[in-house]
């Protein structure tokens, strides 16, 4: 019986020497630092708040104006307790005819109520289930930012065959938390 007592006590003091040695390794790794210079030590959770908004879908037709495109809007911020986070704003091109893959379909994105884009481009060579990066890398805080697209033909540059075409595609929001640099 002695030594059934013996070996069970052995056997303890192993697995806490290896769950030991396992924690202390687990937490030098999670603190240790990349060979890059950017700290990849992480002191909090990354929480985001993310309202979706609307999808964006229709019949596009030629204008002179943004305003009569499409639009919708995506809203995002970080938690009260979150690290700091860096947000991405992605358009997802579900369906997008090909007539429509011109530099005459248009699009912008702002940001709040300021009245400059913080970024634009065109539909040139898009294709269906494809993905644009609307904006990167933006630094989140506790205050809500909302993100507005808008998307249209530019009348001055297409003609009439991308006359009552379709296109479908929705705003997502990602983040990360934000590196930290030890310089």
């Amino acid at each position: 019986m002695q030594k059934i007592i013996n070996n069970v006590i052995i056997v303890l003091i192993v697995i806490t020497i290896c769950l030991v040695t396992f924690s202390i390794t687990y937490a030098w790794f999670v603190t240790s630092q990349s060979t890059n210079n950017i700290n990849a030590v992480s002191s909090g959770k990354l929480e985001i708040i993310y309202d979706k908004g609307q999808d964006v879908n229709g019949t596009l037709r030629p204008s002179s104006s943004k305003e009569t495109g499409l639009m919708a809007s995506v809203k995002i911020k970080q938690s009260e307790n979150s690290v700091d986070a860096l947000g991405t704003v992605t358009l997802n091109v579900v369906n997008i005819d090909s007539a429509l893959s011109i530099k005459g379909l248009k699009w912008e994105l702002y940001k709040d109520s300021d009245n400059v884009a913080v970024a634009n481009g065109t539909f040139e060579g898009v294709t269906s289930n494809s993905e644009i990066n609307l904006i990167e890398d933006v630094l989140l805080t506790t205050s809500e930012t909302t993100f507005t697209l808008y998307i249209w033909l530019n009348g001055s540059e297409v003609d009439n065959s991308v006359m009552n075409k379709s296109f479908s595609a929705y705003i997502s929001a990602t983040a990360r938390s934000k590196p930290v640099d030890l310089n």
